[in-house]
């Protein structure tokens, strides 16, 4: 749900997509997409990412007509089921995603007044300075995470179709020591029964049978969701769609049906971008919280 490059122009603080593509050919001594093409593509992708280049897709009408968020707007959007989801630790492995803590809290709080405006007093009752460092990993997690999966699931339920929210809070041992309860792509291992296949710096997931119950239990809920709209699993409660009660399932060290994620956090991020979307040249990426650019005040048809 990112804000994306736009083929033809310059929008939401981004130069246009053809205009990076020409500029990283310039670098590249390209003169010609024949010369682009004709490169090794590992050469090319090394040199790209050299340059600064970043590799978004383009709205161009055609393969991605429109923004995001406009298209889920207009629920011009596949309607089929969804299941979507983020980890309560996204951020403690990426934590080049979060700005750096200021020197203080009282720092932290000032920025944020700034910078957030009408909305610092909900930004500050959710990402509180009196926990600066975790506030701090868990506005990137929901600004980048949180709100996305949400809304995609939101998005989807307002079509007509049952849609179902996860959150992955799950640590254990080795996790918890590297302080990565619950970190990205922590869930994988655990969605494809893969638990003893991890990559050699990965925590160590144990070989109990309780990391073996909860493995067993996602796996069921993915492929029955792929199978037919609907996760279910042997050993686990019913899934209930997100629907109306705001339902989600939280994958701790069981499965726990419950409802309401994160009360509050939806609503701020989503009025943030929405400011930022009505700007028409602000991104709203990777800049929230002390990242935040400074918002305007309450805009018509947001909120």
């Amino acid at each position: 749900m990112i804000s994306t490059p736009e083929l033809k122009q310059a929008r939401f603080g981004a130069p246009a997509a053809e205009t990076a593509g020409a500029a990283l050919a310039r670098v590249l001594q390209a003169p010609s997409l024949r010369v682009l093409r004709g490169m090794d593509p590992q050469e090319l992708t090394d040199n790209a990412a050299r340059a600064g280049f970043a590799p978004f897709g383009a709205v161009d009408g055609v393969v991605l007509p429109g923004q995001l968020v406009d298209v889920f707007d207009r629920g011009e959007q596949a309607p089929v089921p969804v299941l979507a989801g983020f980890n309560s630790g996204e951020i403690r492995s990426l934590r080049f995603l979060a700005p750096p803590a200021p020197a203080s809290p009282a720092d932290y709080e000032r920025v944020i007044r700034e910078r957030y405006g009408d909305l610092a007093d909900e930004f500050l009752r959710l990402y509180p300075s009196s926990a600066m460092g975790e506030s701090i990993l868990a506005s990137s997690r929901d600004a980048l995470y949180g709100w996305t999966a949400e809304r995609l699931v939101r998005s989807q339920t307002a079509v007509g179709q049952p849609s179902f929210l996860y959150l992955f809070d799950h640590g254990y041992p080795a996790a918890e020591a590297a302080g990565l309860h619950g970190f990205h792509a922590s869930e994988l291992p655990y969605m494809f029964g893969m638990l003893d296949r991890t990559p050699p710096l990965w925590p160590k997931i144990p070989d109990t049978a309780e990391e073996a119950g909860l493995s067993a239990a996602m796996v069921d809920y993915w492929v029955s969701f792929a199978r037919d709209g609907a996760p279910r699993a042997a050993h686990g409660p019913d899934w209930a769609a997100f629907g109306s009660s705001a339902a989600y399932m939280a994958f701790r060290d069981t499965p726990v049906q419950t409802a309401g994620l994160f009360p509050g956090m939806f609503a701020l991020h989503e009025e943030a971008m929405c400011r930022r979307r009505a700007s028409g040249s602000l991104a709203w990426n990777w800049n929230a919280g002390l990242a935040s650019p400074k918002l305007s005040g309450p805009v018509a048809g947001c909120g």
